[in-house]
């Protein structure tokens, strides 16, 4: 009889997962709805914990180079415990990884984009995780934000 019961409670649970993986991008509700900065209004992020996520946010960093947001950015990623394994200054791209914790050699990689435009520079940041390794979405999205705010010279 137990195997009757399980038996369906498990193909529930298969196709709940299965449902799950169709991705979509979403946008996350802050749990601080305060937060109005550009970084936290635009970021989102789409795929499920079994496909893998990409997480990504921009914002227009005023009064500031390209050159001197790329220098802060690089520095404040390297700080922070990431690999930086290239930036190219005339493509205005910084990319990075971190070692998963447990991941058997898996990295997650972290890319930053800097265009200079008017009165600044709009910054663009992507960060990717694989399937069956996740990331705090509170996390990624301060992380993106300090990251931002470093590019301005603030942190």
């Amino acid at each position: 009889m137990k195997r009757f019961i399980l038996l369906p409670l498990a193909v529930l649970s298969l196709a709940g997962c299965l449902a799950s993986t169709s991705g979509g991008k979403q946008t996350v509700t802050n749990s601080d709805s305060s937060d109005s900065r550009e970084c936290a209004r635009n970021f989102t992020y789409d795929g499920s914990f079994l496909a893998g996520r990409t997480y990504k946010t921009k914002a227009f960093v005023k009064n500031v180079n390209q050159a001197d947001a790329m220098k802060r950015a690089a520095r404040y990623i390297a700080q922070d415990g990431w690999q930086v394994n290239n930036t190219d200054q005339s493509l205005g791209i910084i990319s990075a990884s971190q070692t998963v914790s447990y991941g058997q050699g898996k990295t997650a990689p972290l890319s930053a984009s800097f265009e200079q435009e008017k009165g600044g520079v709009q910054m663009g940041l992507s960060y990717s995780t694989s399937g069956g390794v996740t990331s705090p979405v509170d996390a990624v999205q301060k992380f993106f934000c300090s990251l931002i705010e470093a590019a301005e010279g603030k942190k």
